[in-house]
């Protein structure tokens, strides 16, 4: 029996130089970005859709071109001190052989406790603040945070070149930092001449609070709205995927698409979970589709059911409904059947829902929609154990 082909969808993480789906205009604003001093971008949208991938694809390329380019990753920060840590490592990273000068420059201007570390298999030195800032006052996190970066200026504007910074996330900015303190961030860095930032969210919430006309980031940046890739491109992309793996027939394509939905990783999980099925035979059919989205459905219960048992019972019967496609959530017959509160307590039940990133904004009613597709069904199939539902 021969050997099946390496399955060519890839999800479960980023690689060094990742590839990305038909991103032509959005990846020529972030190289722009990046390159050009002073330059500030904002790329937003939801969870999954391919924002890290992108940024990283494009900082590796600039950083081979001989660019001094960075990404540090926000969403696991616990302390404003870890961000602080995040952007010391790469700003040494990206200073070479002048990093000395940059940590010189940096504790003349801040009081910090740091502390060196060998890579052992590079040789590298890495650099980081010692544990114990991890517990000191909130002032002195916010200073050296800030500090950091402007020492990153000046280093730069000595040296006669420029940073680009991706802060990945930066929306969780709003966990440690109160508004006098984000005004000063806005103050500071709007004055960075020899530093080019991008912020990338998928807190949409969160984003449109700190970029709200009264609050610090409002019209500091441009934007980029990272929207699905549109289908026909992403059809495209997955036919020449399948075909140059053997997989010629398609016919349950158009399947795969519906049941994935709209963001990018989404749709690459279950046509990677579908690939060896179809492998076998050259032949990508429905059964085997469903078959893959179920593996996917059984795979994440776990977390699903861990995230269901932290939800109030109103948040529970409000995502039945919206399991069951129900958009009148205020209507007697949906309220009486999936026993929902009054309207008001509907609509503040769905903003905390949006907020938690269960579900996501959307235009028509009843203006949210479910932000993972094999969350709604394993809620659409919980209702047919739970409340009998056909």
């Amino acid at each position: 029996m021969s050997e099946l082909p390496t399955n060519p969808f890839r999800y479960e993480t980023i690689d060094a130089r990742p590839e990305v789906i038909n991103r032509v205009s959005d990846r020529q604003r972030l190289r722009e970005a990046l390159s050009e001093p002073g330059r500030r971008l904002l790329i937003h949208g939801r969870r999954r859709m391919g924002k890290t991938t992108l940024c990283k694809s494009v900082v590796e390329e600039l950083k081979a071109e001989g660019l001094a380019v960075m990404m540090v990753d926000f969403s696991t920060a616990t302390q404003l001190a870890d961000l602080s840590n995040a952007l010391l490592q790469q700003i040494t990273t990206a200073s070479g052989k002048n990093w000395q000068d940059y940590l010189g420059d940096l504790m003349r201007a801040l009081t910090l406790q740091l502390e060196t570390e060998a890579d052992p298999l590079t040789g590298a030195i890495k650099v980081r603040l010692k544990p114990v800032a991890r517990t000191a006052p909130i002032d002195e996190q916010r200073a050296t945070f800030v500090g950091i970066l402007d020492r990153a200026n000046e280093l730069a504007k000595q040296q006669g070149r420029h940073f680009g910074l991706v802060i990945d996330e930066f929306q969780e900015l709003a966990r440690f930092e109160d508004e006098a303190t984000l005004w000063n961030l806005r103050a500071v860095i709007q004055h960075h001449s020899n530093m080019s930032y991008v912020f990338t969210g998928s807190r949409v919430h969160l984003i449109n609070m700190l970029m709200s006309s009264d609050r610090a980031f409002y019209k500091m940046f441009s934007a980029i709205n990272f929207e699905p890739v549109p289908l026909q491109e992403m059809r495209n992309w997955l036919v020449g995927k399948f075909k140059a793996s053997g997989v010629s027939q398609l016919d349950a394509l158009d399947r795969l698409l519906e049941l994935a939905e709209t963001c990018t990783v989404d749709r690459l999980r279950l046509a990677a979970m579908s690939f060896p099925l179809a492998a076998a035979s050259g032949e990508l059919t429905e059964p085997m589709v469903d078959r893959a989205y179920r593996a996917i459905i059984a795979e994440d219960q776990a977390y699903f059911q861990s995230d269901w048992q932290q939800f109030t019972q109103h948040q529970q019967n409000i995502l039945r409904a919206m399991a069951e496609g129900e958009m009148k959530l205020g209507s007697e017959s949906v309220r009486r059947r999936f026993s929902l509160p009054a309207s008001g307590s509907v609509s503040n039940t769905l903003k905390a829902l949006l907020e938690r990133g269960v579900l996501y904004g959307i235009e028509s009613a009843p203006g949210y929609a479910y932000d993972n597709p094999y969350f709604k069904e394993w809620v659409h199939q919980r209702n047919r154990l739970d409340l009998g539902l056909s």
